[in-house]
């Protein structure tokens, strides 16, 4: 969202589990270099960067599970009929929309129509649509994500044009390092691993030269440090 504004796009945002302001002032962040808890201190600068940003900027909130589809497209009609035409739909997050009332399917089969249905609104409105996705319980301290570990309903896989994951491991977390998998390209390779740097306090990820690891080489990497790791633990109990 950030860099589509930094190009001068019009980007909507809809937040569906943090508030508005909270949204707001990561973009503040990514855009400026301020960190998050500099904000307040420095207003005026970030105010005099951010005024000259080319594009323009949405944040929609509407609270968890309250907002439907049609809730999306009703909004998105007011800001038509205002001249308002987004570049650029960002929905945070995808699985947090309301299904429609009507609808006693199983949460797998809501969610893959919440899907098809934000694919149709980027249709008509003849821009992309960004979303998120959480991960099971494999994927939780994964090398690298894959879409099998994506959560509840893997049928949302087969609706999306791009997928990509964002992994990082305790040891990442510690060294603000990470990995981006390419898992889905419909237009386009895919299954390239980038290696990531990340500084959240920024609000800012990154993106590093394609890894010359293959995913079986990272896999195996994990496995062996695993093992290290329990022989150290051995080790020193005994001691």
């Amino acid at each position: 969202g950030a860099q589509a504004i930094k190009l001068g796009k019009t980007v909507v945002h809809y937040t569906l589990e943090l508030s508005d302001t909270v949204v707001a002032s990561r973009y503040d962040s990514l855009i400026t270099g301020f960190h998050l808890k500099d904000l307040r201190a420095f207003k005026e600068q970030i105010y005099d960067k951010v005024k000259d940003v080319p594009g323009k900027l949405v944040v929609k909130e509407y609270p968890t599970r309250s907002a439907s589809i049609q809730t999306i497209k009703n909004h998105l009609e007011k800001m038509k009929n205002h001249d308002f035409i987004p570049d650029l739909i960002i929905v945070d997050y995808g699985d947090l929309i309301r299904p429609e009332k009507s609808s006693k399917d199983e949460k797998r089969h809501q969610l893959e129509t919440i899907y098809e249905e934000l694919r149709g609104i980027a249709q008509i409105h003849e821009c992309p649509i960004w979303t998120a996705s959480q991960t099971n319980r494999s994927g939780l301290n994964a090398e690298v994500i894959t879409m099998e570990s994506i959560s509840e309903a893997f049928n949302k896989c087969f609706v999306a044009d791009f997928i990509f994951s964002v992994s990082r491991t305790i040891e990442d977390k510690n060294t603000n390092g990470g990995r981006i998998f390419i898992a889905k390209n419909r237009n386009g390779p895919d299954g390239m691993v980038y290696p990531i740097a990340a500084d959240w306090s920024k609000v800012q990820m990154q993106v590093l030269e394609e890894s010359t690891e293959t995913m079986q080489e990272i896999e195996e990497k994990s496995l062996s440090e695993h093992k290290a790791d329990l022989y150290s633990r051995y080790k020193n109990k005994n001691k």
